[in-house]
């Protein structure tokens, strides 16, 4: 099976992109975006991949942003990102003039080569990650090593000496200060309503935590606090329990007739949200605000 160069190139940094270095930086960015910050050394066709659920832009005068899609990316582990990018890639191969089936049976080929052997010039020599492209994602035997321990008492401590680390982290708990191999901080109610307003969910959170705990307490049963994971499940409950939802007040009815008549427009339209029969009062929702407007314009007539 033979594909183009150009092809060939946006596939190979594609594969590779997750790679340590380079995958930090790429992440780096991410995470950079999400601040407002500027995203540099993504190539054209990795940004359109991105941009089409994981960053958002208005225009060009504004960086791309992360959106919910993007920040729950931030804490797959490597193989479930890696698999993201290519199901995104294959799903919109045909807009760049590449069979999607020669494109597929490319990557399964890959499982089949040695890692680190080939040959120079027109050949590629696969990383050990392209050549694991077949792994089931709930095979846990290939992941990397966890570093992270949590106490009952909410702090963390992370053993790591990796920005990129440290950054994750900053999205759901508070970094408290990082020395050279370790990042100490704590997962509070602040952090973390700051993450569920991103559309981080609490399951993501704790799958993390769990899928990166460090040996020392990975082997326990459970890796990570009930009281912890309890908490951070409480929490977002507590969040959605309240529901926002635009609306207007009504109130200064000339009649009762009137009054009446505008609840049972309201509700016909499926916009009643509250009333007060005795002082004559109404919400209702913002949807039906023309409706509404032209409703008590002909009451008035």
């Amino acid at each position: 099976m033979l594909l183009n160069n150009g092809s060939l190139n946006i596939i190979l940094a594609t594969l590779f992109m997750t790679c340590n270095c380079r995958n930090q930086c790429f992440l780096l960015n991410l995470i950079s975006s999400s601040e407002g910050g500027k995203t540099t050394n993504i190539s054209s066709s990795m940004m359109k991949i991105f941009q089409r659920g994981l960053l958002s832009q208005r225009d060009d005068r504004e960086p791309p942003r992360l959106t919910e899609s993007g920040f729950q990316f931030l804490l797959m582990d490597t193989i479930a990102q890696l698999w993201y990018i290519i199901r995104e890639y294959i799903t919109n191969a045909e807009e760049r003039g590449v069979d999607s089936a020669d494109l597929i049976a490319f990557l399964l080929e890959l499982s089949f080569h040695v890692t680190g052997k080939g040959r120079k010039e027109s050949w590629f020599i696969p990383t050990k990650l392209a050549t694991n492209l077949s792994i089931s994602l709930a095979d846990t035997t290939s992941r990397k090593q966890g570093f992270i321990v949590i106490e009952t008492n909410f702090r963390l401590y992370a053993y790591s000496t990796s920005k990129l680390h440290c950054e994750i982290l900053r999205l759901f708990a508070r970094v408290e200060y990082q020395l050279p191999n370790l990042i100490v901080g704590a997962i509070n109610k602040e952090s973390l309503y700051k993450a569920f307003q991103n559309g981080i969910t609490s399951e993501q959170i704790v799958s993390f935590l769990q899928q990166n705990a460090h040996p020392r307490v990975a082997e326990r049963i459970p890796s990570v606090p009930e009281n912890v994971t309890d908490q951070i499940r409480l929490w977002e409950s507590d969040l959605n329990r309240v529901e926002m939802t635009p609306a207007h007040f009504y109130d200064e009815f000339p009649s009762k007739d009137v009054f009446e008549a505008a609840c049972d427009f309201a509700r016909e339209y499926g916009g009643l949200l509250w009333e007060d029969s005795k002082r004559m009062r109404l919400v209702v929702k913002a949807d039906i605000l023309t409706e509404m407007k032209e409703f008590l314009r002909r009451q008035k007539q």
